[in-house]
């Protein structure tokens, strides 16, 4: 019977995720397991081999001026040289939360990357994101402007040690870090940015640059081989690797390859913004970091193409302007702050901005003045990103063009307080079965939280396990997800959401997910009065029926002092109390309340392990609140839910 299950489960994604997805898969397994990609990727430190003048670096990005960027940065310098120093002693901050141990050494013996990939090989290590987040050499390019800001040489010492070390402990195709040609394009594109920042460094003498120059080559060349896999994902993948290519054959311009990294670079890139970007700006991960990654993706290429007096297409122009508006409408003026939609895997690809890591504001600025012709914020810190990537920051003023309102996105505001409804129409994997979901932001703090990610390989019960319905802020029938879970990343199935109704006043939608039980969910939003915020769940029958259902709403609240009352909860929060109050019309006996705090009820002796749980980015897991309210009774149902905000202080 589990053998049936699983090749049902099997041959419903093969048709569900559709024909071409599924060959470039089956194409990427096909060239691993024959000894094709082996080929293809030798363990050989090839371009070591070419002439120097192959590999002699041009040196394009133009570095902006000290002073001016010191003006803009202020007291953020002085934390950058904190962190490098921090580095310098061998400790890096991972995914920009917990400090860590640097180890670029994660196996003894490296087997070609071919190995681990076909799990012929393991790695003791419980979550290989870990030996990735080092690799991608983030903490290079802080390194690199710690040097650039000071002309500290201990800062460009550290980088050629610390770089010595990866290139000994890695050797070309061999080990995990080769595993992923994504990792491997982010790898070289920090090498790229750090060998601009340390050109005047006397630790950067001319053979570390020609072995560095040698790196990037060789890093280039592991791309192209594997690129099914990146299309079969049509993803970040694709896009991380297509501009990881530009930027090789742009930074090696005489390298005999260059030509084709280019052209393949440009092609994939264009076909990812194309196939994964909707019209509206909606991004195909549904994921607010990854949303970041995108945009600051396509800063880059298009500052590439720019070197080279080229433009990005209008088609993808326009497509990356209403990304950059969706995520303006999403950004918390008062913090920087997202929503924590999808996948969090904790990236901040090529940082060279100072903000913090939750801070979204200088790709949202960059983004915006480079994609809208217009600055999405007023001037600030955040414009250091837009000096760094040769963007005017006192000019280009034009109004913005006509790419989608707040209302358009579903979501509802005013000066002090917002609301977002995720109600979407998938067209590619989703990320999480979150319908409905509502996040709530009240004075620039996140009140109705997403709970993240945390992470996604982990001993049960935590192997990607915040993706489910249940720890969202939506509505749960017989403990049941929205969809069909196939695997850690994949979801069957689909629930589609549908939206009814948008005004200032209020927004209606409803999604199919539950249609399997004959039912169908539909929640409105819409502001309280006197402040807070009203959301309403309806629980529709599809056919006839007196069976009785057991029904959660759940909201994910911080973890603040808190007082449970018999259907309500108060908190004590930093800008005064927060009510939350249930009420069921025809109140049924079988209400009830619970409260979850890292997975132990605060009310009765009931445990579950994911609720209660926020992760702000990946790998931690602080405690939170989950508020539930269950009922058990037959359809129609309905459940209101109230947020007041009181005005004196908490």
């Amino acid at each position: 019977m589990p053998n049936l299950k699983q090749f049902s489960l099997k041959f419903k994604s093969l048709t569900q995720l559709g024909f071409k997805q599924s060959s470039y898969y089956l194409l990427y397994q096909l060239g691993l397991r024959s000894g094709y990609f082996s080929l293809r990727t030798p363990a050989l430190e090839v371009s070591s081999l070419l002439d120097d003048d192959l590999l002699k670096p041009n040196w394009f990005l133009n570095l902006p001026d000290k002073k001016y960027l010191k003006q803009i940065s202020g007291g953020e310098i002085q934390k950058l040289t904190a962190e490098a120093d921090e580095i310098v002693q061998g400790k890096i901050r991972f995914f920009g939360g917990k400090q860590k141990t640097l180890n670029l050494a994660p196996v003894a013996n490296p087997l070609h990357w071919c190995a681990y990939e076909r799990s012929a090989a393991r790695v003791d290590v419980e979550d290989v994101k870990y030996i990735w987040e080092p690799a991608r050499f983030n903490w290079a390019i802080t390194l690199s402007k710690a040097y650039f800001f000071s002309g500290d040489e201990r800062y460009a010492a550290a980088f050629w040690q610390y770089f010595a070390q990866f290139t000994q402990a890695n050797p070309v195709n061999r080990g995990p870090n080769w595993t992923s040609a994504q990792e491997v394009s982010m790898r070289m594109q920090a090498l790229i940015i750090s060998a601009h920042l340390l050109m005047g460094a006397a630790e950067s003498t001319a053979s570390r640059m020609q072995t560095l120059c040698a790196s990037v080559a060789d890093h280039a060349q592991r791309i192209p081989p594997t690129i099914s896999y990146a299309k079969a994902q049509n993803n970040n993948h694709l896009l991380s690797e297509a501009v990881g290519l530009y930027a090789a054959a742009l930074f090696l311009s005489s390298h005999p390859k260059s030509g084709r990294w280019r052209e393949k670079g440009l092609r994939w890139f264009n076909q990812g913004i194309e196939t994964q970007v909707d019209s509206d700006g909606t991004y195909a991960q549904h994921s607010s970091n990854y949303h970041r990654m995108l945009l600051a993706l396509a800063l880059w290429m298009q500052l590439f193409l720019e070197k080279e007096n080229q433009v990005l297409e209008d088609a993808v122009l326009n497509k990356l302007a209403a990304a950059t508006q969706w995520l303006a409408v999403r950004v918390d003026p008062n913090s920087g702050q997202v929503p924590n939609l999808g996948h969090n895997d904790g990236s901040n690809i090529l940082p060279l901005s100072n903000a913090d890591f939750n801070d979204y504001r200088p790709v949202l600025q960059a983004a915006s003045r480079a994609f809208r012709a217009c600055p999405a914020l007023p001037p600030g810190p955040w414009d250091d990103l837009c000096l760094w990537l040769d963007i005017p920051i006192l000019s280009g003023n034009n109004p913005p063009p006509s790419s989608g309102s707040q209302l358009d996105q579903l979501i509802l505001a005013d000066d002090q307080d917002w609301a977002a409804l995720n109600a979407v129409q998938f067209h590619s994997r989703p990320a999480h079965a979150d319908q409905l979901h509502v996040d709530i932001w009240h004075k620039g703090i996140n009140i109705a939280l997403d709970p993240g990610t945390f992470q996604y390989n982990a001993p049960p019960p935590w192997e990607n396990a915040l993706a489910v319905t249940k720890v969202h802020n939506t509505l749960t029938v017989n403990g049941q997800n929205q969809m069909t879970r196939a695997g850690k990343f994949l979801w069957l199935d689909w629930a589609q959401a549908q939206v009814e109704k948008r005004s200032s006043q209020e927004i209606v939608a409803n999604h199919n997910g539950y249609q399997r039980l004959g039912l169908l969910h539909r929640r409105s939003l819409c502001p309280g009065s006197p402040n807070g915020w009203e959301i309403k769940d309806e629980l529709l029958p599809l056919r006839n029926t007196m069976e009785s259902f057991t029904v959660v709403v759940n909201w994910l609240l911080p973890d603040w002092p808190v007082v449970p009352a018999h259907d309500s909860v108060s908190l004590k929060s930093p800008t005064g109390k927060i009510t939350l109050k249930f009420y069921i019309p025809d109140l049924p006996s079988t209400a009830s309340m619970d409260i979850f705090r890292a997975g132990q009820s605060l009310l009765s002796n009931e445990e579950d392990e994911h609720l209660g749980w926020y992760s702000p980015t990946y790998g931690i897991k602080n405690p939170a609140l989950s508020i539930q309210y269950k009922i058990f009774q037959a359809p129609p149902i309905q459940i209101q839910s109230a947020f007041l905000f009181a005005g004196e202080p908490g």
